[in-house]
């Protein structure tokens, strides 16, 4: 476990402050009692708050005392005697209970405050990631749906499989074509193909009888396991890639890369 991302990934905050969920709770303080960076971490957060609560308490104004103890004065009845055995509690007592309840009620309406900022901040921070997550969740699920569909072209029973090898040139290169026999189409993954320069492009061949066809253009993408639908072969009986110049040839003029039979 590494502990320095664990203190880091919010858990004390949310702790302290009430958001984490049960479980989360509970396997907090078991690290707490294991570890203790975990509890020093957390007893320095919940300083912390404390200090800033303090900090931002609001003095109450200087009447504020007097007019308290005159609601009081006004309020208490004419007369009145206090009950045998208990002792009246003399004003000066009455008014340093009373300063520091204000005082209590200040700090906590402080520190109410602060969770309050602190939790709106969470919340932003939460919905944040949560679209973010969202984002990378649908993003995930097109790429499985894509990956699903190539799936279901390349295990087709009309397919045949042509196993591109590297050639001289490249000896290190792979690339795969199906070719659907009722339909015609054809598909190409590239396994393994070095990023042309700028002004070149790959470019597909089927042969057939020892005479080239044009079977398109490559443009590599960052995607993987990306399978490209090239154009559609009448006939063919090996398929070859070559390097030719951006915007290709009408007859294979580069380096050839991979080749491979039907």
């Amino acid at each position: 476990m590494n502990i320095q991302e664990y203190i880091s990934s919010g858990i004390i905050e949310s702790y302290v402050l009430g958001l984490a969920s049960a479980e989360e709770k509970n396997e907090f303080e078991q690290f707490c009692r294991q570890y203790p960076e975990i509890r020093e971490a957390r007893e320095a957060f919940e300083l912390l708050l404390e200090k800033q609560a303090m900090e931002q308490a609001v003095p109450p104004p200087p009447d504020l005392k007097q007019k308290i103890w005159g609601q009081i004065n006004f309020n208490a009845p004419v007369g009145q005697t206090a009950p045998i055995g208990e002792i009246p509690q003399s004003p000066v007592a009455r008014m340093g209970w009373l300063r520091y309840a204000v005082a209590a009620c200040l700090v906590l309406l402080a520190g109410s405050l602060y969770w309050n900022l602190s939790l709106q901040k969470q919340n932003t921070a939460i919905r944040e990631s949560l679209s973010s997550v969202q984002n990378d969740l649908d993003a995930a699920k097109n790429t499985i749906a894509g990956l699903e569909a190539d799936a279901k072209v390349i295990q087709g029973n009309n397919i045949k499989m042509a196993a591109l090898k590297g050639m001289p040139e490249s000896p290190q290169s792979f690339a795969t074509v199906y070719w659907d026999t009722t339909s015609k189409d054809v598909y190409l993954m590239v396994n393994n193909l070095p990023k042309p320069a700028s002004n070149q492009q790959y470019q597909l061949w089927a042969l057939l009888d020892g005479q080239p066809i044009d079977m398109g253009l490559l443009t590599i993408t960052e995607k993987p396991l990306q399978l490209y639908k090239m154009k559609n072969a009448r006939a063919a009986q090996a398929f070859a890639i070559t390097l030719e110049k951006k915007g290709g040839n009408p007859t294979p003029e580069g380096k050839m890369y991979v080749m491979g039979n039907l």
